[in-house]
């Protein structure tokens, strides 16, 4: 699938009306692994991080504020760093991302005081916000009618990277060091970096003219303004709903089981592997066969559907089968529904707002990370341990009938 122009950071552009050149199979690999390690070197730090932050002084709230400082800086930066890469072009965008990741791993390891370890959150959560980047470059190499499988692929490596980041996170943490996970994800940051150097040709020339967008941390605040009232605001809607809902009962799951079922964390951490490979099957499997049969919104209507019926199957299960079903249906959904909706937004973007407009729909969903757990905490205390699962799905089911009907998508 070599092209001549994919070697070094050249940038090959199609002919006026023809198909994009294909994607080589050394830069898919990398893109792929870029997306891996993030969720990855996310996932590793999980199990790892509260103990960790606690040795440096951190009060429970405190180390609660770290998840909270990891997504402010996705919401502020995903749209910054997508204009960038419509502007600059994909390939430097994405260099100085994963060299991010790997930095922030090891400010991480070497940490001596408490603001180091927001520091290196800080600086995960910005290089973190290159997932809109990375979607845009398959965008850009990738025609309209195959985009959405091409995007499960990608999400893909974000479930694989869900199930093993938190397994391998807690098998590598020992008292003795308690750092190496972090320099672990660096070492493979740094192999990753490697390979995008080699083979991670550039997928678009940059723009050389028109006025330049006014970039800010509020980029993403003003995009979604803009976009009020049309499809692609639509769907800035539907990714806040979306991840809403499945912030909620990620924050609140594992309080559930042990309340219900009175599992400890390692009898939930394996269902939340198999939350993760049901959305790896879900993106490899079941995705692009669905788009090509249905149709890229009613795959994300089914998904958004069948994410809701696993809500409600968590939230009255009271015993161990429908408790796996439900997290298995959930999971199916979730695998349909983020990268329809980023295929979607491709295809509704101009060449120049490619990366912009699909950091804006990272930037909802980061905001909903934000409120998603603080919200499901409330209830889960205030009201039912099953409470944040309803809830949840009454926003995907909102968000469902209010927001699709003003969905309209171009024709291929």
């Amino acid at each position: 699938m070599q092209t001549s122009g994919d070697q070094g950071g050249g940038a090959p552009q199609a002919p006026v009306g023809s198909a994009p050149p294909p994607v080589p199979m050394r830069a898919f690999a990398t893109i792929w692994l870029t997306l891996f390690l993030d969720l990855f070197g996310f996932g590793i730090v999980i199990p790892v991080l509260p103990f960790y932050a606690t040795e440096h002084g951190a009060s429970p709230a405190v180390v609660a504020l770290l998840a909270t400082t990891f997504s402010l800086a996705q919401f502020v930066m995903s749209p910054v760093l997508g204009r960038l890469s419509d502007v600059h072009g994909r390939r430097p965008i994405m260099l100085v991302s994963i060299a991010g990741s790997c930095l922030s791993m090891l400010v991480l390891g070497f940490a001596s005081t408490l603001w180091m370890v927001f520091l290196a959150r800080l600086v995960s959560g910005t290089a973190n916000a290159n997932v809109s980047t990375a979607n845009a470059y398959i965008a850009d190499r990738v025609p309209a009618a195959d985009r959405a499988r091409y995007m499960g692929m990608m999400g893909s490596a974000v479930g694989i990277g869900f199930v093993l980041g938190p397994a391998v996170g807690g098998l590598l943490s020992t008292e003795a060091l308690p750092e190496l996970p972090f320099f672990c994800a660096a070492g493979l940051a740094a192999i990753n970096f490697a390979m995008a150097v080699w083979w991670l040709p550039e997928s678009r020339a940059p723009q050389r003219a028109g006025p330049p967008r006014r970039l800010s941390p509020w980029s993403g605040v003003a995009r979604m303004a803009e976009l009020r009232g049309t499809s692609l605001g639509a769907l800035c809607v539907v990714s806040f709903g979306f991840f809403l809902a499945f912030s909620a009962m990620e924050s609140t799951f594992a309080l559930l089981t042990e309340a219900r079922l009175g599992w400890t964390a390692r009898d939930t951490g394996y269902l939340f592997s198999l939350i993760g490979a049901c959305i790896t099957f879900s993106q490899a499997v079941l995705l692009g066969r669905m788009v090509r049969r249905f149709g890229e919104k009613r795959t994300l209507v089914v998904g958004m559907l069948v994410q809701s019926a696993g809500l409600l199957v968590i939230g009255a299960a009271a015993s161990v089968p429908p408790m796996v079903l439900g997290a298995a249906m959930l999971a199916t959904g979730n695998g349909l529904v983020s990268p329809v909706t980023s295929a979607l937004v491709s295809r509704m973007s101009s060449a120049e707002d490619q990366g912009l407009n699909l950091g804006v729909i990272q930037s909802a969903s980061a905001l909903a990370r934000i409120f998603g757990p603080a919200v499901a905490g409330v209830l889960f205390e205030r009201v039912a341990p099953g409470a944040p699962m309803f809830a949840a799905a009454a926003v995907a089911i909102g968000v469902l009938v209010l927001v699709s009907p003003r969905i309209e998508v171009p024709p291929r």
